[in-house]
């Protein structure tokens, strides 16, 4: 080999070797991005889950009746769930008169109100108030739509809602499963159809899972 061919194979080895640098340094570059933009996502849902539990202090305070050792700072997020919207025209029903009116949660800018017990709670002509086994948050949109954003059969139920900014409801509730009734906390992103579902350690089998909404409703005679 030629001093000529030596030197031109050792440049080429020592420029792949400044391109490989450059390639794994800008993988890793983007790696640190998508790390720091989960953490911060993470980081900020925390700080809203925060926000959100300040505007309902009674629902932790209740849960804190269970067991006093019941830390709500402990939710992390358990999944993040895409939903198909279903929807269909239907105005809000719930008007000035109604039980069920003063319980509204109105959008912060205006684009209808959110519902959540006149689906749980049976209210007849005649005979007692009585409970649905299911339960539905329902958005009654200003566009005259009506919009299910969340269902739950008979295995949980929704207890509070709050809007913490204009594209996030949160709503709290419970969850039976195999160790027994644990908190549970949904954030919902109605414009990106998405919501995030945050689980709690605690358990406990002696939850009474419909005082909370006894003690909220307050105005029905159950």
């Amino acid at each position: 080999m030629n001093l000529f061919s030596f030197y031109t194979i050792r440049h080429l080895m020592i420029l792949s070797l400044a391109l490989l640098g450059a390639c794994t340094f800008e993988k890793e570059k983007k790696e640190e991005i998508v790390l720091e933009t989960e953490i911060s996502l993470e980081e900020e849902h925390r700080q809203l889950l925060s926000i959100g539990l300040q505007q309902i202090p009674k629902w932790g305070s209740f849960w804190k009746k269970t067991d006093p050792g019941f830390d709500p700072s402990r939710f992390i997020l358990s999944r993040e769930i895409p939903y198909e919207s279903l929807e269909w025209p239907e105005e809000n029903f719930i008007q000035p008169g109604s039980p069920f009116y003063k319980y509204l949660i109105p959008h912060p800018e205006g684009e209808g109100v959110v519902d959540i017990y006149s689906y749980k709670v049976v209210i007849p002509e005649e005979d007692k108030v009585s409970f649905n086994p299911d339960s539905e948050v329902i958005y009654f949109k200003s566009n005259g739509m009506r919009e299910r954003l969340l269902f739950m059969g008979p295995s949980g139920g929704f207890e509070e809602a709050v809007w913490i900014s204009p594209e996030l409801l949160m709503v709290t509730g419970f969850f039976e499963d195999e160790e027994g009734v644990t908190p549970k906390i949904w954030l919902i992103n109605p414009e990106e159809q998405i919501y995030f579902e945050y689980i709690h350690p605690y358990h406990t089998t002696q939850y009474p899972k419909t005082k909370y909404l006894v003690e909220k409703l307050d105005n029905i005679d159950f």
